[in-house]
């Protein structure tokens, strides 16, 4: 049985406060790449809201609920496309405000990730860490798919829990601006090479304000290999074929036949955390 996947990574810009706007854009994104055999996309951090707000009640006036009108049409576009897809936005639920990523797939709400690490940026200066809730590791069609946002890929320790829970795939919604390019640069690789799974990053190629966004959207394979990247600050879908099966035993084979396990390898026993 073919384990090989189709998935995506959307690089496009955001307009911030203009839910209706960035409704249209995440829809004609979809539609421009369902007929290609993708069946995931990921796209950037706070896409659907913007991220570059200067006070609580800014940020909480174009935040979403996870029920509501605006979520919804993204699960309809899901459904009628028959895609997955990861889509960041500022959530409201009850008292709280959340930077997250929702990801809904043709048959509704598979989960949420709540970004936990919050850096004195933006929107992250006024929303609340969430409460502990478990991993963020969802089961789908496509394999296990871990999410986390942004500032999170600089905590080696998120994306090796997501690893031993068994992601496959993370997702990683950002908006890493010039600043950041370390992290696009060697980060990813190594996030996706240490955990041996495949890294999905999406990224902003515009600019919010004063903040110009650094581009840079990229696949790894879990052998640290780009698959695509778009290092240019314009606006692409990049999409890759990834096989499930190559990996998910979380071991690399060499040429030669002989293999390493990193992870079945850990000796937590010996670190002294």
């Amino acid at each position: 049985m073919d384990s090989s996947r189709s998935v995506a990574v959307a690089q496009i810009g955001c307009v911030p406060g203009d839910i209706g706007a960035n409704l249209r854009r995440i829809t004609e994104t979809a539609e421009a790449v369902a007929s290609t055999g993708v069946e995931l996309i990921v796209f950037p951090e706070c896409g659907l809201t913007g991220y570059l707000f200067d006070s609580r009640g800014e940020a909480e006036a174009v935040a979403v609920t996870a029920d509501g009108p605006e979520l919804a049409t993204v699960a309809e576009l899901s459904a009628r496309l028959n895609l997955h897809l990861v889509v960041g936005a500022l959530e409201k639920d009850g008292d709280g405000l959340y930077n997250s990523a929702f990801v809904i797939g043709p048959e509704g709400h598979v989960g949420v990730h709540r970004k936990a690490h919050l850096p004195p940026l933006g929107a992250d200066r006024f929303v609340d860490e969430p409460p502990a809730s478990g991993v963020s590791v969802f089961d789908t069609p496509l394999g296990r798919l871990g999410v986390m946002i942004c500032y999170e890929t600089r905590f080696p320790e998120i994306a090796r829990t997501l690893a031993l829970s068994g992601a496959d795939i993370i997702a990683v919604p950002t908006v890493w601006s010039a600043q950041s390019r370390i992290l696009a640069e060697h980060f990813a690789r190594v996030r996706a090479a240490e955990n041996l799974v495949y890294l999905l990053v999406a990224n902003r190629p515009d600019s919010e304000k004063t903040t110009d966004f650094l581009g840079f959207s990229q696949i790894v394979a879990p052998n640290g290999e780009v698959l695509a990247a778009q290092q240019a600050r314009h606006e692409e879908v990049l999409t890759a074929r990834i096989d499930l099966d190559r990996f998910r035993g979380k071991r690399l084979v060499f040429d030669d036949g002989a293999s390493i396990a990193p992870l079945e390898d850990r000796r937590p026993s010996t670190y002294a955390l």
